[in-house]
């Protein structure tokens, strides 16, 4: 699948710790031609140091068709978090039962493999 198209489609999750949100991406893509429906895998919103842009987007240890699209995890996060301007929260036992539900609407990433790019 060297180049693709994907479709994300609502991002629903929970509070899992005091720096780290459990959620599931769900999504289509596009490849060749071919429009795959209703693909989803586990994700995790990190919360790192960096003052401007704390929170990361990591594919869970199943990630299955996104594990090697690290460039449309960090595109997303940046999506979600400076033009949606979603808000997530960081903190300890008040946080144990906040939801997160985001959706997305007329928005797609086209991409390349890199992990395929290079051994071409």
């Amino acid at each position: 699948m060297p180049f693709v198209r994907i479709f994300p489609l609502r991002i629903s999750g929970q509070y899992q710790d005091s720096k780290t949100y459990k959620a599931r991406l769900f999504y289509d893509m596009e490849s060749e031609g071919e429009l795959i429906k209703g693909r989803d895998c586990e994700v995790f919103f990190k919360k790192g140091t960096r003052p401007v842009h704390p929170w990361t987007l990591k594919v869970g240890k199943h990630g299955g068709d996104l594990s090697d699209y690290k460039t449309f995890m960090d595109s997303l996060c940046f999506y979600i978090f400076h033009e949606l301007r979603y808000y997530l929260e960081s903190g300890e036992e008040e946080m144990q039962s906040f939801y997160i539900a985001i959706d997305f609407k007329d928005v797609h990433f086209s991409l390349f493999n890199e992990a395929q790019s290079e051994e071409d």
